[in-house]
């Protein structure tokens, strides 16, 4: 029982050191918001010579509860986002925005959709 307890609990605590660390970089909290206008657009060039244009968000977004929260996006892109979108953000504490989604309306919870249509 000691040898299978030793072979064990290792184990037990290296998945969950993984689990917490990759929660802690990589996870986030879900935020609703809808694309308004780029705040900034910038221009320039890659090491490589290709040219990109740069789109910075800065959205008012609320969470399934519809407690608010403002987040600062920024895209590299042929074009900007599409106005009047729905997104859902995954946004981390320590990193802003991690990543981005374009949802229906019937998929954005009502107390963030109702603070969203105000």
């Amino acid at each position: 029982m000691k040898k299978l307890l030793l072979f064990i609990l290792p184990f037990i605590v290296l998945t969950a050191g993984v689990w917490f660390g990759y929660n802690y970089y990589f996870g986030g909290k879900d935020y609703y918001t809808r694309v308004g206008t780029p705040t900034e657009i910038k221009s320039g060039k890659f090491d490589t010579g290709e040219k990109y244009t740069q789109y910075d968000y800065t959205q008012t977004a609320f969470d399934k509860k519809g407690e608010k929260s403002v987040q600062t996006m920024r895209e590299i892109r042929d074009q900007p986002l599409r106005i009047n979108a729905y997104l859902k953000l995954k946004v981390n504490p320590r990193k802003g925005v991690l990543s981005w989604e374009e949802v229906s309306e019937s998929t954005v919870p009502e107390k963030a959709l109702k603070q969203l249509n105000n």
